[in-house]
């Protein structure tokens, strides 16, 4: 009986989630092609897993062996072995080679990108973004507005206190 009991409270509270136009699970072999729950659902709230995933938006973990993709929003965490791409990132992306427009949270890999503002952290060998507001660790370190450190062995900010400095840059 008390396994017929959680079943139903199981059921119930996955109810919702199955009924919306948004996955709680997607298991993808590459790129688009993928069983989710509810099918064919691009938009993610729970586990992205696979090889390759290519997703419109996930609210939780998208963990793929060789790429991650999320063409809009990624709430959570991103992690590949090779290469881990979004839109807008609150969270953190993991891969060798990351990259995002805008970023609140930490990028983590040998080379990091961020096309557009980075609010938080860059660790990495290359890390480069637009517009800096915190902290980039890395070899090189490229900035076009920073509001922020940067430490490394080559540090570049435009409007650091120098243009380029070894060691240490930033501007506050």
């Amino acid at each position: 009986m008390k396994k017929l009991v959680l079943l139903a409270a199981v059921l119930c509270a996955a109810f919702p989630a199955l009924a919306a136009d948004t996955g709680v699970l997607k298991l993808s072999l590459w790129d688009k092609t993928a069983i989710a729950t509810p099918a064919n659902t691009q938009e993610i709230t729970g586990i992205d897993f696979g090889i390759g995933s290519n997703s419109a938006t996930v609210t939780g973990v998208q963990l793929d062996l060789l790429f991650a993709q999320t063409q809009y929003e990624l709430n959570g965490v991103s992690m590949a072995w090779v290469i881990s791409m979004a839109n807008e990132v609150r969270g953190a992306q993991l891969a060798m080679l990351t990259k995002s427009e805008m970023m609140q949270g930490a990028q983590l890999g040998l080379v990091n990108m961020n096309r557009q503002e980075l609010t938080g952290l860059q660790f990495g060998f290359f890390n480069q973004a637009e517009y800096v507001k915190g902290l980039q660790l890395g070899f090189v370190n490229y900035a076009k507005t920073i509001d922020g450190l940067q430490v490394g062995i080559l540090n570049i900010a435009e409007n650091g206190w120098f243009p380029a400095m070894v060691i240490v840059n930033g501007r506050f």
